[in-house]
This record gives C-alpha cells, sequence and structure tokens, in this order.
C-alpha cells in the first residue's frame, strides 16, 4: 500500500518578522496552494490559499464561530446561540446545519452567511503581530472544505486598513530608503482590482515619483489612510523606492529576496476570476429551470451530509435504491438544468456538487463498499461525543446563567472550569476576568490586580474580543482610569460596532461614535 506523501513545509517563521499581509502577498505572488497555518498565544488560524488566492480560513476563536458572528451582527440572540449549541451537542451536527434546523437561518441565507463569516475570520487575521506561521504546500484539502471567491486586492486593503496594527505599519514602513517613491509599470491599469474610492485615488496620483515614503506618510494629515495605502501598494509592487520593488517589505527570506518576485501580479481584468460581479448576471429564464442560488445553498450543506443522505437514500438501503438515488441527484443538478449564463462562483460550486455525487455512488454501489463505509461513520460517531470543546462551551453557558443571577462566586467556577479543558479560548478567560473581579468574596485588590491580567491575556490572545474591552474598561473606570477606559470602548466598538455595552459606555460620557 502506497503511503500519501506529507505536505511539504515551504516558509516558516517569526509573524514578528514577517507580517501576515507581507505572507498573504508572497503567497498570492507565487501562486501557491496550501495552508497557511499562523499561531498567536494559543490561537490558530488556517488560512486555505488555492493558487494563491484565499478560499477558506479555520479559526480556533469561540468568538468567531458561525454563531458568535450572527450574534455580533444582532441577527440572533444569546438565548438562540445557545439553543443551536445545545441542537449540535444532541445531534453531532454542525452550527450552520443547527440553526437552520432551528429556523433561525434560512437554508438560502446559509452559504452568503458563512462566506461573510470567512472574510471576517480572514480579515482578523491581520491583527496577528507575533506568534509562528508555517505553509504546508498540499492541494488535498481542496475537496474537504468549502470554497469561496474572495477579491484578494480588495482584502489585502481592508485586512490593512481594519485590523493591521499601526506600530507594525510603522516598522514596515521604516525598512525604506529615502528614495523617491515611483509608480512601477502600467501603474493606473492596475489599481482597478483595489475598488479605491475618490479620496484613495486622489492620494494615489500624488505619487509621482517626487516624493519620498515619509513625505507621502505626511499627507496622512489630509488622508488618514495615507500610510496603510502605500504599504498596500509598495507590498504589491505597484510603486517603489526609486522605481524598483521594496524588496524590504516583499521578502520571507534572503533567498527569494535575491531571487525577486514578479511585477505582474495582476491579471488582466477580463481574465480575473475576483473581479466578477457579485450579483447574479443578465440570464433569460426558461422552463423548468432552476435559480442558480440552488447550488450555493446545496454547496453549504454538502459538508453535513454523509454520502446516504447526498443520494438520499436511508443506511440499509440496496442496490437498486441507491441507483436511483444517483440518477436523481445526477439529474437534479445537471448543468442544463440552470441557466446558460452563470457567476464562475456557481459553475465551481456546481462541478463540486456533482463530483461529490459521483464519489458517494462509487462508495455506495457495491455492498461490501457500503458496509464498510458504514463502520467508518460509526467510529466518526463515536469519536465526537467526547469532544472537550463542547463541555466547556457548557460550562460557559451555566457560568453566564450565574452571572445573570449576580451569583458571581459559581459563575468564576464554571469560568475556571471551561479554561481548564479550553485554554487556549480567550472568551473563557474573558468572563473569568470579570467575574473574578465581581466576586466579593475576594480581597479587592488581590481580584482586581487578577481580573486585569486575565483579561489581558484574553485580549492579547484575541485583540478583536469586544467583550474582553469591555470588561477591562469597566475596571479602569473603577480604578478612576476614564481617558484609558475611554480607550477600551473605543476598541470594543472597533472590533464589534453592535456592542451595545461599549456604545452605552461611551453615551453615558457624552462621546459619540
Amino acid at each position: 500500500m502506497k503511503m500519501a506523501e506529507a505536505p511539504k513545509i515551504l516558509i516558516e517563521g517569526e509573524i514578528a518578522e514577517h507580517p501576515v499581509p507581507a505572507l498573504l502577498n508572497y503567497l498570492f505572488d507565487q501562486e501557491a496552494s496550501g495552508r497557511l497555518v499562523l499561531v498567536q498565544e494559543g490561537v490558530n488560524k488556517t488560512v486555505y490559499c488555492i493558487a494563491g488566492v484565499p478560499a477558506n480560513v479555520d479559526s480556533s476563536l469561540r468568538d468567531e464561530t458561525l454563531g458568535r458572528f450572527l450574534v455580533k451582527q444582532g441577527k440572533i440572540t444569546e438565548d438562540d446561540y445557545q439553543r443551536s449549541v445545545e441542537l449540535m451537542m444532541g445531534e453531532g451536527i454542525q452550527q450552520g446545519a443547527a440553526l437552520v434546523k432551528l429556523g433561525l437561518l434560512a437554508p438560502k441565507e446559509l452559504y452568503k452567511t458563512v462566506k461573510e463569516q470567512n472574510l471576517q475570520k480572514l480579515l482578523t487575521a491581520f491583527s496577528f503581530q507575533e506568534g509562528h506561521y508555517r505553509f504546508y504546500s498540499e492541494v488535498g484539502f481542496i475537496e474537504k472544505i468549502y470554497r469561496f471567491e474572495f477579491p484578494y486586492h480588495q482584502i489585502l486593503k481592508q485586512g490593512v486598513f481594519q485590523y493591521f496594527p499601526e506600530p507594525v505599519l510603522d516598522n514596515e514602513l521604516q525598512k525604506l530608503e529615502r528614495d523617491p517613491i515611483k509608480p512601477l509599470g502600467n501603474f493606473e491599469n492596475r489599481l482597478g482590482p483595489f475598488d479605491l474610492n475618490e479620496e484613495e485615488l486622489s492620494f494615489a496620483h500624488l505619487i509621482d515619483g517626487t516624493r519620498n515614503s515619509a513625505e507621502l506618510i505626511d499627507f496622512a494629515e489630509i488622508y488618514p489612510f495615507a500610510p496603510k495605502l502605500l504599504y498596500v501598494f509598495l507590498l504589491c509592487g505597484l510603486v517603489g523606492p526609486d522605481g524598483a520593488l521594496a524588496h524590504s517589505l516583499r521578502a520571507i527570506s534572503e533567498e527569494h529576496a535575491q531571487a525577486g518576485a514578479r511585477t505582474d501580479l495582476f491579471m488582466s481584468t477580463s481574465d480575473s476570476p475576483e473581479l466578477e460581479a457579485e450579483g447574479e448576471p443578465e440570464i433569460t429564464i426558461k422552463t423548468k429551470q432552476e435559480h442558480p442560488d440552488k447550488i450555493l445553498e446545496f454547496y453549504i450543506q454538502l459538508k453535513n451530509k454523509d454520502y446516504f443522505e447526498l443520494l438520499d437514500a436511508k443506511p440499509e438501503a440496496g442496490d437498486e435504491e441507491i441507483e436511483n438515488g444517483y440518477r436523481r441527484r445526477l439529474f437534479e443538478f445537471s448543468r442544463d438544468r440552470f441557466p446558460e449564463r452563470m457567476a464562475q462562483e456557481h459553475e465551481d460550486r456546481l462541478e463540486e456538487i456533482n463530483t461529490e455525487i459521483i464519489k458517494a455512488y462509487e462508495t455506495l454501489r457495491v455492498t461490501e463498499r457500503r458496509e464498510a463505509y458504514l463502520a467508518g461513520q460509526g467510529e466518526k460517531a463515536s469519536q465526537k461525543k467526547s469532544q472537550d470543546h463542547l463541555r466547556a462551551e457548557k460550562f460557559l453557558q451555566e457560568g453566564i446563567k450565574y452571572v445573570r443571577a449576580r451569583d458571581f462566586v459559581n459563575a468564576q467556577k464554571m469560568f475556571e472550569w471551561a479554561t481548564q479543558l479550553s485554554p487556549n479560548e480567550p472568551e473563557y478567560f474573558g468572563y473569568l476576568g470579570w467575574t473574578t473581579f465581581c466576586n466579593q468574596e475576594l480581597d479587592p485588590e488581590q481580584r482586581t490586580a487578577l481580573a486585569k491580567e486575565k483579561l489581558n491575556h484574553a485580549i492579547k490572545m484575541n485583540p478583536n474580543m469586544d467583550s474582553a474591552h469591555v470588561f477591562l474598561g469597566k475596571i479602569l473606570v473603577n480604578e478612576g482610569r476614564e481617558e484609558e477606559a475611554v480607550s477600551e470602548f473605543r476598541l470594543a466598538l472597533k472590533a464589534n460596532p453592535n456592542c451595545r455595552e461599549a456604545l452605552r459606555e461611551l453615551e453615558l460620557r457624552g462621546i459619540e461614535e
């Protein structure tokens, strides 16, 4: 039996030396396919890249699960979230499936919502400034993940604008020499993929070869985004010191820096899939044709279905029922049942659905293969029952109930147990810090110090956790440190514009955001 080849590690190092935007740009430049694993303070994020473009993101943060994403957006309540978790635990299904089953999310909304959630997980990865990275070159994951079409250049700009830490940005720009920054080949035409607004275009035109980086950064008084947009342009090779690529920003290793990098980073507009409009193309609807959104709706549920469900058959089905189910599904998702003109994303997802249908049929059409598949499914089901993170979630929910009852002693115990089961989940430490501060049975000075330690630990793990910033802000208010407290409330709003607690605290101080 031939062993599967292990993924090859192409690059690895410290994020402090090679920031996330530079890593993503390097992978895009190399058109690399594989997994970029980022680890900071026990928090893990995995960015799956296909031909250099991010297609999906995994995050170990509870705060970035689908349910928490919807709570932050105000689309479901905390009680709704808890119901979905209980259903997940009870039936061993994914959260998206649980939300649909509870009627909290329409099946046709699931694909779009999960895509938005993945985009947010990708953007917040730009905030990582410490820890380790490693890129594995492989393609085996492609058939196992949901694949989303993201416009790379707009993502790069958005991630740098919203989440890239200012100290890291300053440090990166200080690497530049004092030579004038000049536009590189075909500059005007290559601005298109960034979807610049009028102000951003106005600043771009100031890069005319007469000013160095310091002089361009000084325009921040007029254009607050100037340092960030300049960095993006330098990173992508649109501009450079004295008309050359900024290798000090782009290089991931000395070897790659010496080898140089391609300057023709962008495909033409007509060839670039990420530039296609998200909206539906103009189509002529024919009799009995299906709407293209049916493809996305079914695709996002694909990973929740076993092969029997995929063929609409029962586990005890015989050869004939498997055959009939296979033919029904092939007919349901045959290409001619959909409009002649569809967005590329619909075309790609339809092809994946049909590939999975064929794989399911090949696995189940023979009795011996069906029995082997059922045995494997039974093993997977038994493994799911002992997942520590689900137990930790249960302790968290119990702790929240105690908080509502103002029983901070028992709440603190629940959150301590949650952190023991999931020591890399910052949200548990955030709640532990707050309940420690509120626990009147502890010495006031000691509990304040311990609470701040837990909250700062949570924030270091996840700088975008709004609740931890609010908790820390309230403790700072109690200490009479109003200015620092306001800063924390503003950070909470930056992480979550819908954070009611932060808005209320700022309103109490007559501050409008």
